[in-house]
């Protein structure tokens, strides 16, 4: 019998490449629907299935070997996603990351008014990451950078250009310190202000604080960060304060110009909150007036405080005893769980350790997780399908070298 010529060969091999991520995909749209390890990813998932689906499409008339070229490109980028899906399933990280997907969730969902659209954007995904500190990239941002050992060719690095959702690194070394998981509210806030289109609004709230015209070119620059630390005071009340102080202590004079000083964040923090102490300074005073006091369209009409805030965290004290006492917390939210864990941590390091108190606090906030896919995601399949579609047209475009 006379072997398959060189060409029938390369063209089954292609066949067997593009095959490859398909049936990958698809294993984990299916995966995510029907496990539970991974079923608060589903959106995710079929957001990117869209995108990768959509792009494939797109390059089904590109040349054989332009196209197998095309197509490693994108098993690079479905491993960027699939990576950090996969250590969901792993035992050593699960506890922790599903953990932390709660406390993301919790602070991000309320933004959402209940009479808004069903079809709601792709929420955040957590990961583990070598950075010092916890960060955010907004969806649609350039992300080649967190792509391992580069992607294949230039168009593939022009393919990283924009993330199909947002998502939020988280150092490594935090897995064993779940206090420091607080900053995560922090990043929520950015994809909160990106996601529902605050920035603006924000601007115009900052340009009636009262300021003078030199003090607003300095605050618009710290605008950002200021209404994330805002959002992470309202999720997580005063333990946000305690976790940022010890935070920015450990950092020292280091820090961007995209942020306040220092003591001017915690003073800004101690004003959301209304915590005792020196008087505020005026014009922080100010700004934290501009930016809660008034209702938003974004947010269905709404304060700040009355979508984002959570009143269980402002009350710390008896269940971070119950903690330190190796009793549960007794709390249902679970940014307010992770709060008073931080608490605990804050009045007897040495007690949390000794009782295992951040192992038992996600043992709590998972057992009181809901079963199955999240009410908002339940109905969101379409949308986010074609959310991935419209980036995957876009993806196609870059690889081929379209303009």
């Amino acid at each position: 019998m006379t072997g398959a010529g060189y060409e029938e060969r390369g063209r089954a091999r292609h066949r067997h490449l593009a095959a490859s991520l398909d049936r990958d995909v698809a294993h984990w749209v299916e995966a995510t629907r029907r496990s539970p390890l991974l079923e608060k990813h589903h959106s995710q998932v079929v957001c990117l299935a869209g995108m990768l689906d959509a792009c494939r499409r797109d390059l089904g008339e590109l040349p054989d070997d332009e196209s197998r070229e095309r197509i490693l490109d994108l098993h690079h980028v479905w491993d960027f996603f699939r990576s950090k899906l996969i250590l969901r399933c792993l035992p050593q990280y699960q506890a922790f990351l599903d953990t932390a997907d709660e406390l993301a969730w919790a602070c991000y969902e309320p933004a959402w008014p209940a009479d808004g659209p069903a079809a709601r954007p792709v929420p955040p995904l957590l990961f583990l990451n070598r950075a010092e500190a916890p960060f955010a990239l907004a969806r649609g941002s350039d992300y080649k950078a967190f792509l391992p050992s580069g992607v294949r060719t230039h168009t593939g690095e022009e393919a990283a250009q924009q993330l199909p959702f947002p998502i939020i690194g988280v150092p490594w070394y935090q897995t064993e310190h779940l206090p420091g998981l607080l900053a995560v509210a922090h990043e929520v806030g950015h994809h909160v202000e990106d996601d529902l289109g605050l920035t603006g609004t924000l601007r115009d709230r900052l340009h009636t604080s009262g300021l003078d015209a030199g003090r607003l070119i300095i605050w618009d620059g710290w605008l950002g960060e200021v209404f994330a630390d805002v959002c992470a005071c309202l999720a997580c009340g005063p333990a946000y304060t305690d976790t940022l102080a010890d935070a920015l202590t450990a950092v020292g004079t280091r820090r961007s110009a995209a942020y306040p000083p220092s003591l001017l964040r915690l003073r800004i923090c101690r004003t959301v909150l209304g915590s005792s102490g020196p008087a505020p300074a005026g014009e922080v005073a100010a700004v934290v007036e501009a930016l809660t006091a008034d209702g938003y369209p974004q947010l269905g009409g709404r304060t700040l405080r009355d979508a984002l805030g959570c009143a269980e965290a402002l009350e710390l004290e008896p269940p971070a005893l119950n903690l330190l006492n190796g009793l549960d917390s007794e709390i249902r939210d679970p940014r307010a769980a992770l709060a008073a864990a931080a608490r605990a941590f804050l009045l007897d390091p040495a007690q949390y350790d000794r009782g295992n108190v951040g192992a038992r606090v996600c043992r709590e906030v998972l057992a009181r997780r809901p079963v199955g896919l999240r009410s908002a995601e339940a109905a969101a399949d379409d949308g986010a399908r074609q959310a991935g579609a419209a980036a995957g047209h876009a993806l196609a475009a870059l690889l081929a070298g379209a303009e």
